[in-house]
């Protein structure tokens, strides 16, 4: 029975390490991601408690422990809080003279495993000192129960302590590498896709933005062009790094004035375009000029401080579906006419017509 357990055991541990690296790898979600792996560990808790180790009618014997701490440790408070709640609940059913006992374990696990992940929330500090330190936390609240029975039971609270203890170092560690390289992987991601001076999505992400509206058939998008006004005066007068502080403030203020449904992004030099959702051609032009008054960032010497302007060209898709090159096009038409006509200003082109 000590043999069934043991595999069984560890099966569950490696089904639930390859959920996790999906997970880390092709979730992009954070939140979802920790539910993903809370849920996972916490069914492998469940799994695991109907495979136990009888020690008398109503009293089980089972490594519950190391999937509620590894679902804290690796998935912090929201995977946790799915872990210890599904496997809470399924103690509860199953019953028996020991289900508070064994609730008891569950709750005090995940709590010294939170504090573990506390105490070493900067991954690059665990060593091999951690993973003793974790190994204990998940352990420990399932052998002090077992010693805590009327009768004593060390052979099988050994035979327990030690299939926890080698699970959790062992797919611990395992599950540390999974992370670091998963969150290397975003890093880069997000490097690729997002310009290094404003922190705002760089060309090649807006216009794989754009390409998605675009497939997905959206309409009722409107294509805003926004270029500060006599950037290269600004450079030649004051430097380059005035300019650098005049982006930074204008990509500042647009993530200030952009709602959760629009989407902003550096595509040039001193150029930054937006993608807003409405509809109606009255919307359009506020919603246009809001970034042009939003959008005014000081700059200068003390005592000599200008106002840095835009002017904006936009083009909008009402009732048709959104089409960037188009969309371009046309936004790019009403920027030059801005420009022309005075900068400091909003031009619309005219609305897609029926073909």
């Amino acid at each position: 029975m000590h043999i069934l357990v043991l595999v069984n055991t560890c099966g569950l541990m490696a089904a639930c390490a390859v959920v996790y690296s999906f997970a880390q790898f092709h979730i992009p979600s954070n939140v979802l991601r920790r539910c993903v792996v809370g849920l996972a560990f916490g069914l492998a808790g469940i799994v695991a408690m109907l495979q136990p180790l009888e020690i008398e009618p109503g009293i089980f014997a089972d490594a519950r422990g190391a999937f509620v701490g590894m679902a804290t440790a690796f998935g912090g408070p929201i995977a946790a809080v799915i872990a210890v709640t599904v496997t809470v609940i399924a103690r509860l059913i199953i019953g028996g003279s020991g289900a508070v006992l064994g609730v008891a374990v569950i709750i005090i696990t995940a709590c010294l495993a939170g504090l573990w992940l506390q105490i070493y929330k900067n991954y690059q500090t665990r060593n091999y000192r951690s993973w003793i330190m974790l190994t204990l936390a998940c352990a420990m609240p399932s052998f002090i129960a077992l010693h805590s029975l009327p009768e004593a039971h060390t052979q099988l609270g050994l035979f327990l302590t030690s299939l926890i203890a080698a699970l959790v170092f062992s797919f611990g560690k395992l599950l540390h590498g999974e992370q670091r390289r998963a969150r290397r992987e975003r890093q880069l991601a997000r490097a690729a896709s997002t310009d290094i001076l404003t922190g705002l999505p760089n060309r090649r992400a807006f216009d794989e933005y754009a390409r998605q509206l675009e497939e997905a058939g959206t309409e009722d998008v409107m294509l805003l062009l926004l270029d500060v006004d006599s950037f290269k005066s600004i450079n030649d007068e004051l430097g380059h790094d005035a300019g650098d502080a005049v982006l930074q403030g204008i990509a500042q203020a647009i993530r200030e004035t952009v709602r959760e449904t629009d989407y902003a992004g550096r595509i040039g030099g001193e150029e930054f375009a937006v993608i807003v959702h409405t509809a109606g051609k009255a919307s359009g032009y506020q919603i246009a000029e809001r970034f042009r008054q939003a959008v005014q960032v000081p700059y200068g010497l003390p005592g000599k401080a200008q106002v840095s302007t835009i002017s904006v060209g936009g083009f909008c898709f009402n009732g048709k579906p959104f089409c960037y090159v188009d969309g371009y096009k046309k936004a790019d038409e009403a920027l030059y006419h801005s420009k022309r006509t005075g900068r400091n200003r909003v031009t619309l082109s005219p609305y897609l017509q029926a073909a």
